[in-house]
């Protein structure tokens, strides 16, 4: 039997990543991340790695350009190898609308409808947002956030540490949060890009400005261009030419040792509950 470790690619990882893996990413800050438009030709091999994973990847990927993208990801994996796909489930958020819906029409309360703003969010914010949060971020950095529960249920770690830091913030704390974003805004405009951006202040309106402020953002990669649902994705997949789909829980993965990357799952707290999770294999060549 051979030792030979399995060829793991982690495409769009952003800030999870895992030492075993190959990790790439639009934008890395990272040493062990490779930074690289993953729009265009993945740079690997036909059939180099065992398993595929991208998690929240897709539904930022522009409709037009997504079969192109899960092909690419089909060639670079191996026959009989897995593609794990974690994306924002359409079905989940539709069910979720139509219960509070229902809800606020026969018995009005305050946390039914708090539940219902927070679904819509879900459900639009990110596709029609212009500045960095949008107004999910704003919504949970409520001093006063009654269905509190109900959100962190909803997606998982990240609000919950976005609550935390918000509701332990310290005066002092915010002063230097201050001070570093104005360092960070300085450094940033001792280069060429710094330079450019002020000489078009000088010559654009406060308008054209704000254009194209709104332009680089939703250019930048937060927005979402699509969302997939369980049989949406699934024949994506099979058009691609994987086969054997099945849905999965962040805990179940066909993926050897699955559980010890902590990709979908660390410390018992999952990144995002309320996802699909799918996975895929490659036909093994006849």
């Amino acid at each position: 039997m051979s030792n030979k470790k399995p060829a793991l690619l982690n495409v769009g990882c952003g800030d999870k990543f895992h030492g075993d893996w190959t990790n790439i990413d639009m934008v890395s800050h990272y040493p062990e991340v490779i930074e690289y438009n993953i729009l265009n030709e993945l740079p690997f091999q036909a059939n180099t790695y065992d398993v595929v994973y991208h998690s929240q990847v897709l539904e930022h990927i522009p409709r037009e350009r997504s079969i192109y993208f899960l092909s690419e990801c089909y060639r670079v994996t191996k026959p009989g190898g897995i593609i794990r796909i974690v994306t924002p489930d359409l079905e989940n958020i539709v069910k979720e609308y139509l219960t509070y819906l229902n809800l606020c029409l026969s018995d009005k309360n305050d946390l039914a409808e708090q539940n219902y703003d927070w679904i819509l969010l879900e459900m639009y914010d990110q596709t029609v947002r212009n500045y960095n949060g949008g107004q999910m971020l704003n919504y949970i950095e409520r001093p006063v956030l009654i269905n509190e529960e109900y959100v962190i249920g909803r997606i998982g770690y990240v609000a919950e540490l976005i609550r935390s830091r918000y509701l332990n913030a310290t005066k002092g704390k915010e002063r230097d949060s201050f001070f570093l974003t104005l360092l960070r805004r300085i450094s940033r405009n001792f280069n060429y890009s710094g330079v450019r951006r002020n000489l078009l202040r000088l010559l654009l309106t406060r308008e054209e400005m704000d254009f194209m402020r709104i332009g680089q953002f939703r250019k930048g990669g937060e927005v979402h261009y699509w969302m997939y649902d369980r049989f949406s994705l699934s024949r994506m997949l099979t058009e691609v030419g994987f086969n054997e789909v099945k849905i999965k829980t962040p805990f179940e993965s066909d993926i050897l040792d699955w559980a010890r990357y902590e990709l979908d799952v660390k410390n018992n707290r999952i990144y995002d509950p309320t996802s699909l999770f799918i996975e895929a294999r490659k036909p093994v060549s006849k």
